[in-house]
């Protein structure tokens, strides 16, 4: 941002990416061809595609509807009791921007050298996961995007999310240091780190970037010091995105003391809520059903709560207020006045917290014991062999070993192919060791499920087992009849041990519960509507409700979506194993024809479904433009 921007405030600013205000019946005039020769060429890409099956969904009949972007100006916003409400009747994608794409792909939030010529994307993986990501998200039914902590790279969001109403989730920086303080987060989530980055993009990166450089002024302030300028800098950065439109706001405060004026305002941001609610019987109004005690609650995110207390001493409190102020005036020198100002509201709300003495950090995560007598073996159900435990950790770990020496890695381009390489605290348990290329599992998480598995991921391996991945229909018939509970409900805190206590070696453990499950199919879907294909997840996970409602709700993601809740089963009929040298050659051979991107994004995903194997289940390949992936999406 240029210095003389703050006298015109109401100019067009550099970082607002105005294609995002066009509404998706708009889409539809515009000239895929012109689209494509934009500035960006993902972002082209991504217009143009919209454009196509707006105009085949107008042929239908059908509406096609951009999704709802949420976007938290920090983390420990509480931002999820949004999601917890919406999660019945709604797609849910949580932070998919930020963490499924590695550090090193040039859009990335995490990437140090962001901004940097040249930015654009050409081809790969990298661009395909990209323009799948954005299309996937528009369809006759709405969906929502969750983003926290994008810093510089929400623009490029905003531009690949074109028409997308947005609401801001904020929380006053007292309240988010509390909940910092009360998990140890600024060392388990790496703070440090990020608040170097920022030094790193705004002395050296774009102009936009170093304009900015006043508000990380030195390189090694206390960890409240470096908390609170970091949220300052990513809420005028949102403010600043942001400005040209009018995006509803709640305040976790509100959401806590005025519950019913947090729902308004979510419900004026969409509007179709209360019908969806009536149409599914449901009241947004009834606290979720949590069994969140004596564990590390740190991802169970719909603790409710009635009154605003804030384990910070008040030498601490005055320390986290002398900074908001401080970097909020620095902020008034280099930014419109009407931008400091939404960004100086979306920040207040301090003075409505108690203090209250600082508790003892809250119980991590620690592995729990396995339960013995149980190997992994196919049990014969019906006509169907199926695997007792879920795929493992170290069952994972050594699949991905076996395709790096065949020369198949899981990152391209910065994006992740096979699994999403979260850092432990995250949630991740597979590591790659960067000077060896080995994979390794946190320690004690061997006998884990393996989750944040891509669908691509699910389907190689189970090729490589000589399996396949279960249909919808043959889960459903499964556990029919089957016992709702066992870990569900944020009842653990995260998933439990693939052996499951009193299943014993002749049954199938976490029938329901522990994770949802990659299926073999998808949604049908007109071929020619465009869209990516997507595959439908089953059942329930340590951080969905335990009903059967939840089991059953049709919920789906593209190929190349992941997830901490979402794992792999695997069933047989006669498949026979697949060499890692063969999965490599076939998956390069998709990798490769990637590049080509005059064909629709239907066509490209299932050459990789039919390289896998004709073993996978052939049913529902067609494309379905309400796809994500995301959270759960209704067929």
């Amino acid at each position: 941002m240029s210095p003389d921007t703050k006298a015109g405030g109401c100019q067009k600013r550099s970082w607002t990416m105005q294609r995002r205000n066009l509404p998706a019946q708009v889409l539809a005039e515009v000239s895929p061809m012109r689209a494509a020769e934009g500035s960006d060429l993902v972002s082209g890409e991504v217009e143009a595609r919209l454009t196509a099956f707006t105009r085949a969904a107008r042929k239908r009949g059908e509406r096609v509807l951009a999704p709802l972007l949420i976007l938290g100006t920090s983390e420990r916003v509480g931002s999820n009791w949004v999601s917890d409400t919406l999660r019945p009747v709604l797609g849910q994608h949580n932070e998919p921007f930020r963490q499924q794409l590695g550090p090193d792909h040039p859009w990335s939030a995490l990437n140090p050298r962001f901004g940097d010529p040249p930015a654009a994307v050409s081809g790969g993986l990298a661009r395909h996961w990209l323009v799948t990501f954005a299309a996937a998200k528009y369809g006759p039914h709405r969906q929502v995007v969750k983003e926290t902590n994008l810093f510089f790279a929400l623009p490029t969001l905003l531009s690949l999310l074109p028409g997308a109403p947005v609401l801001v989730l904020s929380r006053c920086p007292l309240g988010v240091a509390s909940s910092f303080i009360r998990g140890d987060l600024f060392r388990r989530w790496a703070y440090r780190s990020r608040y170097q980055q920022m030094l790193a993009m705004t002395r050296s990166g774009t102009d936009q970037m170093r304009h900015l450089t006043a508000l990380v002024p030195d390189d090694d302030p206390p960890d409240l010091v470096a908390l609170v300028r970091l949220q300052v800098l990513n809420t005028v950065l949102i403010a600043d995105a942001l400005a040209d439109l009018r995006p509803a706001h709640v305040a976790y405060e509100t959401a806590v003391t005025r519950p019913a004026d947090a729902l308004a305002a979510l419900m004026s941001a969409l509007p179709e809520l209360g019908e969806l609610a009536r149409a599914n019987g449901l009241d947004l109004t009834r606290e979720p059903d949590l069994q969140p005690g004596g564990i590390d609650d740190t991802f169970v995110t719909a603790n409710a709560k009635t009154t605003l207390t804030a384990a910070v001493s008040p030498a601490d409190a005055a320390v986290i207020s002398a900074t908001k102020t401080a970097s909020l005036a620095i902020a008034s020198a280099l930014l419109p006045t009407p931008l400091v100002a939404a960004a100086g509201s979306w920040l207040s709300g301090d003075h409505l917290y108690r203090l209250e003495p600082q508790p003892a950090t809250r119980p991590q995560q620690r592995p729990a014991p396995v339960a013995a007598g149980a190997h992994p073996c196919f049990l014969r159900r019906g006509g169907l062999e199926v695997r007792n435990l879920l795929v493992s950790n170290s069952e994972y770990a050594r699949f991905l070993d076996a395709l790096a020496v065949a020369g198949m890695p899981n990152s391209h381009g910065g994006t992740w192919l096979l699994a999403c390489e979260m850092p432990h605290e995250r949630g991740g348990r597979l590591h790659r060791d960067a000077s060896t290329g080995r994979w390794t599992v946190s320690q004690g998480y061997e006998d884990y499920p393996a989750y944040w598995v891509t669908w691509i991921g699910a389907a190689a391996f189970a090729a490589w087992a000589g399996s396949r991945l279960p249909t919808r229909a043959e889960l459903a018939a499964l556990t029919a009849g089957a016992a709702v509970g066992g870990n569900a409900g944020y009842r653990d805190g995260d998933a439990s041990p693939v052996t499951e206590p009193g299943s014993g070696p002749c049954g199938i453990h976490h029938l329901l519960g522990n994770l949802q499950l990659w299926c073999g199919d998808g949604p049908h879907s007109d071929p020619g509507s465009g869209g990516p294909v997507i595959r439908w997840l089953y059942g329930i996970a340590w951080n969905t409700p335990a009903t059967r409602e939840a089991a059953e709700q049709p919920r789906s993601r593209h190929l190349l979506g992941c997830s901490r809740g979402v794992g792999v089963r695997l069933v047989r009929d006669g498949q026979r194993p697949v060499s890692a040298t063969e999965l490599a050659r076939r998956l390069g051979q998709w990798l490769t024809a990637l590049d080509d991107r005059s064909r629709p994004l239907a066509e490209i995903d299932q050459q990789v479904i039919q390289l896998l194997g004709s073993s996978q289940a052939d049913a529902g390949l067609g494309a379905h433009v309400a796809a994500g992936a995301g959270e759960p999406v209704r067929g």
